[in-house]
């Protein structure tokens, strides 16, 4: 059994207060789970990124239901949204209290599909500093919401076929997204990682976010790739820089 440290519980609720009014605000009864990963995150670290979201769960949620925030995929109704917030608020409020557990877990990776991807260009960063990685359950939990989100921008952006005006990025650029994004997934899977190249990461996708919103175009991708960057600037952090 999974026991989150105190200060994590008070940051989970934090987060949890957040985006539920966020959710409530959502203007359509569907929701794209990639749209609010703040709630993945909630998910991924109460269930400690450890075993399978299909095993029977405390949390009384559809084990498939509860899976689409573990991956970070699929639409959702906005009421079930809320539901998994509202069991996950009330299991860490437990736990704040020193009691409940839970049970479950979160599905392996190894037989995900990989995704389509253009072949990327070469490309240059400026190397900064390697950095090893002390891998807390927060760390582990930053690094899984970071991984989800940018497999899931590879792929939309990969198997985007709208015409090129109605795109964010130009061709080039999108062969060069890609590559770096890749490569940052690489580097998030190793001991240590590259601050520099991290930055080129975060980079690209603020450049994706800021001509998604001038042209208009791609809404959900370019949200998609705003919380990605975010998350990256927050996980530099963590690595003390």
């Amino acid at each position: 059994m999974y026991e989150i440290p105190l200060d994590d519980i008070h940051r989970l609720l934090e987060m949890l207060e957040a985006v539920i009014p966020a959710i409530e605000r959502r203007p359509t009864d569907s929701i794209q789970v990639a749209m609010v990963p703040a709630l993945s995150e909630v998910v991924l670290e109460v269930l400690d990124w450890s075993n399978t979201a299909y095993i029977e769960n405390k949390l009384g949620v559809n084990p498939s239901l509860l899976s689409k925030f573990v991956k970070m995929r699929g639409v959702v109704r906005k009421k079930d949204a809320l539901k998994i917030a509202d069991r996950l608020r009330t299991y860490l409020k437990s736990e704040d209290q020193g009691g409940g557990d839970i049970k479950a877990g979160i599905p392996p990776t190894s037989n995900k599909k990989a995704p389509l991807v253009a072949k990327p260009k070469p490309f240059i960063f400026s190397g900064e500093q390697w950095v090893e990685i002390a891998l807390s359950s927060e760390v582990k939990a930053k690094i899984a919401v970071i991984a989800s989100l940018l497999d899931s921008i590879i792929e939309q952006v990969s198997r985007a076929n709208a015409p090129e005006d109605e795109q964010i990025l130009t061709k080039m650029e999108r062969q060069q997204l890609i590559a770096v994004l890749e490569t940052a997934l690489n580097i998030l899977k190793s001991p240590m990682v590259e601050k520099g190249l991290l930055r080129k990461a975060k980079d690209v996708l603020t450049k994706g976010a800021e001509s998604a919103v001038e042209k208009s175009v791609q809404h959900g991708v370019g949200l998609l790739m705003e919380g990605a960057a975010a998350r990256i600037v927050d996980f530099i952090r963590t690595l003390g820089g």
